[in-house]
């Protein structure tokens, strides 16, 4: 019987042992901390997990987030296209994606692993002594310790700075128009400013998230110390969701507004990379690099999680169904087939740090016109891979254009009429 271990107790490692286990091959699940040690700590993301990536959480029988709080249904989209109005659209996302904090989400899936049989192994151990014990590892922790085993490849990887400066928390005091809704307002040459609900240890909350391109006016914000004075923080923050967006200041009570507990805060900036995808360790194993040990996307798109789960799936295929041993050249070859998938979902978010082009603007003005337009661009961020196809060149968009003309144009959705 294989052997693997796994390294890192994200969402790649985690959905990789356990379908691994479903599968019927041996898996070592490697974690820095135990339960209580995922349950801690700050916020490190906010991850929205659509439609594909929970269909693979109900076949590995850990989807346990089925109720409206959990969920996102619409997408409220704005973007300043230099008129005196922005382009505004409200589509519906279906399915609707699922907002849990990982905190919460990734004790659940620890817990089903080792419930059913699986080895964890707590603390802080070189890759190099892992090695020994497994046919195959699996690294899917992207920490400075196992970075160098997969440098960054630089004909994946344009950019050698981040793109945009982050501070996203969990706040009170921010009301709806539509329930279960995302605000995401695209302000060209500034950033993106963004609202959506979430699960978090307190219940339901809000995430208020700033994306600020580095030197830009969303920027100052993001290096305040919300420990060292709350309110001049809030004040802030207040301030600068009026002048960029104002109808969004507009449902935000002064009074109420605070986040939900010091520290509840996410601070920093990452460079969006792709890193080469396997490595050989000195004792001749073989390590495979997945999640954040490999690919590490801007999370403007929400892509991060839901490409750690569909490599993990994969990868779990390949090495079920491999009948011989795990050496360089299945590693070689199982990198490129996680790359097919993969690429899209890269070049598709950098796509989004970007300037929007000529044929992408002209797709927004259609989605704020046609709601069939806004339902399906909306719900394709659930198939980064067929929406890079759309987005990536005029004749694309065109395309998706015309099979959205060819719907039926889609009765009034009474969700969607706005709440005070």
């Amino acid at each position: 019987m294989s052997r693997v271990g796994v390294v890192g107790s994200g969402i790649s490692g985690l959905q990789l042992a356990l379908r691994l286990q479903q599968l019927g091959v041996e898996a070592t699940v490697y974690s820095e901390v135990g339960l209580d040690g995922l349950k801690d700590g700050r916020p490190r993301n906010f991850p929205a997990r659509f439609g594909p990536t929970q269909q693979r959480e109900r076949e590995l029988g850990v989807f346990d987030w089925d109720f409206p709080d959990a969920q996102v249904h619409h997408w409220e989209v704005s973007m300043h296209a230099g008129g005196p109005r922005p382009l505004e659209f409200l589509a519906a996302l279906r399915p609707p994606s699922s907002v849990v904090d990982f905190r919460i989400y990734l004790p659940h899936l620890l817990s089903a692993f080792v419930d059913r049989g699986g080895e964890l192994v707590i603390g802080d151990h070189a890759v190099e002594d892992m090695a020994p014990r497994h046919d195959l590892l699996v690294v899917a922790n992207g920490n400075r310790s196992v970075r160098r085993l997969f440098p960054a490849d630089p004909e994946r990887s344009p950019y050698s700075a981040p793109q945009r400066v982050l501070c996203a928390g969990y706040y009170f005091g921010i009301a709806e128009d539509v329930p279960h809704s995302v605000d995401i307002h695209f302000l060209p040459g500034a950033g993106e400013i963004l609202k959506l609900p979430f699960v978090s240890p307190a219940g339901r909350v809000d995430v208020l998230a700033v994306e600020a391109i580095p030197g830009g006016p969303l920027e100052p914000v993001c290096h305040l110390d919300a420990r060292a004075d709350p309110a001049a923080f809030h004040r802030a923050l207040l301030e600068l969701v009026a002048t960029h967006t104002p109808r969004l200041r507009e449902r935000i009570d002064t009074g109420e507004f605070s986040l939900t507990a010091p520290g509840e805060l996410a601070q920093g900036a990452l460079t969006p990379v792709v890193r080469r995808g396997w490595a050989r360790l000195d004792d001749g194993t073989c390590a495979l690099a997945v999640g954040d040990a490999w690919i590490t996307n801007d999370p403007l798109t929400a892509q991060g999680a839901n490409l750690g789960s569909h490599t993990a799936f994969a990868l779990a295929d390949l090495v079920a169904a491999h009948d011989g041993p795990f050496d360089e050249e299945f590693c070689r070859g199982a990198s490129a087939r996680l790359w097919e998938h993969a690429r899209h979902v890269v070049e598709w978010s950098n796509a989004f740090l970007g300037e929007p082009p000529p044929h992408v603007r002209g797709l927004f003005a259609r989605a704020a016109a046609d709601r069939r337009v806004a339902d399906a661009f909306v719900s394709g961020f659930g198939d980064p891979v067929s929406m890079w196809r759309t987005l990536s060149t005029p004749d694309g968009a065109a395309a998706f254009l015309a099979r959205c003309e060819q719907q039926p144009v889609p009765p009034a959705d009474p969700a969607t009429a706005p709440h005070g």
